[in-house]
């Protein structure tokens, strides 16, 4: 019963880590000339998307393209978060990590 217990508590621990670090693996990318900026948190989820002024001067497909691009940049690095979170808890080694790794997209 102790065993368990105690299984349990580390289960719990681990759990409330990675939460912690998952919270954490967000990730803005900006355009190279300043103009858009998109925040990505786990999953590819939008958390954030600021425009400067200077979106006003541009053509709605360049604009839309311009958000697409920065949003990939975003949501790639906040892939690589997420691994690095699941590493840190779970280990470098580990099954979940490595199927993070093959599942995620690689950065052009």
């Amino acid at each position: 019963m102790r065993d368990f217990q105690s299984r349990m508590e580390s289960m719990a621990a681990r759990a409330s880590t990675l939460n912690e670090a998952l919270e954490a693996a967000a990730a803005t990318a900006t355009s190279p000339d300043g103009e858009v900026s998109v925040t990505v948190g786990v999953g590819g989820v939008l958390q954030g998307l600021e425009l400067s002024p200077e979106t006003r001067k541009m053509s709605a497909q360049s604009l839309a393209a311009l958000i697409k691009e920065t949003y990939a940049e975003a949501a790639v690095a906040a892939g690589q978060a997420s691994t690095g979170a699941l590493a840190s808890v779970f280990g470098e080694d580990s099954e979940i990590v490595h199927q993070a790794r093959s599942a995620g997209p690689e950065r052009e």
